[in-house]
């Protein structure tokens, strides 16, 4: 059997049994439907959420916040990465302030974001923005101080410009750690944007989990949770394709 679909089945066995021993332990009672609900109720929520307009309408914002963020994230850090390159000075000015806005915990800025871009998309998408931003910077910064000098000045010898330096070593050599950051950086513009939504929204499938948490529904919570979770796959899926084009260049091999 070939390693992939030994993988799929494996897949397939652990997410069966979770599934089976979260029935089989509400059903035998021991454990309260109330607070973790079962399987068959959850799969009875997503059909009927299917079935409605809203739905569509919070996953659509809650999909945009998240694209929106994840995209302006990344551009600004790897930006900010390059920038730095080609200023040693700053990059010793700068590196206090933004290891200090790194260490403080996002959700600290949470409601100063609302107060400040209020109850609408624009909070949730700076929010996603926040998180995606120093992941993305300081991956390509740790990539770039990993950069082999020897390389660098082998080229350099031969005639080669700056410009043709920075595309033909640097940015080659930057798209492995770009690609990490980007699939990291994924699920944090995803939790930026729904956790904005839980803290402060009127729409958004953060608002729908703490609206439904908040009238005890406990099926429709995990059901969104389930969305969520298809939305993660998606997004990685769309990532490691993307990864696969930066990185075709490389000679790949498992390390185990």
């Amino acid at each position: 059997m070939p390693l992939s679909a030994k993988v799929c089945l494996a897949r397939f066995g652990l997410l069966a049994a979770f599934i089976g021993l979260w029935e089989g332990s509400v059903r035998a009672g021991l454990a309260d439907p109330f607070f973790v609900s079962s399987p068959w109720a959850v799969a009875g929520e997503l059909w009927k959420m299917a079935h409605e307009a809203s739905f569509y309408r919070h996953l659509g914002i809650t999909l945009q916040e998240t694209l929106a963020g994840f995209a302006a994230g990344s551009l600004l850090g790897l930006a900010m990465t390059l920038l730095l390159a080609l200023s040693p000075f700053w990059t010793r000015v700068l590196d206090p302030f933004l290891m200090v806005l790194y260490g403080i915990p996002r959700v600290a800025f949470a409601p100063l974001f609302v107060m400040w871009f209020g109850l609408g998309a624009a909070s949730k998408i700076v929010f996603a923005l926040s998180l995606v931003f120093f992941v993305v910077f300081y991956t390509c910064h740790g990539g770039l101080k990993a950069l082999d000098r020897s390389l660098v000045d082998a080229i350099r010898v031969m005639g080669a410009s700056r410009r043709q330096i920075f595309r033909h070593v640097v940015l080659p050599s930057l798209a492995p750690w770009l690609a990490s950051s980007l699939k990291s950086a994924a699920g944090l513009a995803l939790l930026g944007a729904v956790l904005g939504e839980y803290m402060g929204s009127m729409a958004g499938l953060g608002w729908m989990i703490s609206t439904s948490a908040g009238l005890f529904q406990t099926a429709r919570v995990f059901a969104a949770l389930v969305v969520l979770a298809g939305v993660v796959l998606g997004l990685h899926a769309v990532l490691d394709r993307l990864e696969h084009r930066l990185t075709r260049w490389r000679v790949r091999s498992h390390p185990l």
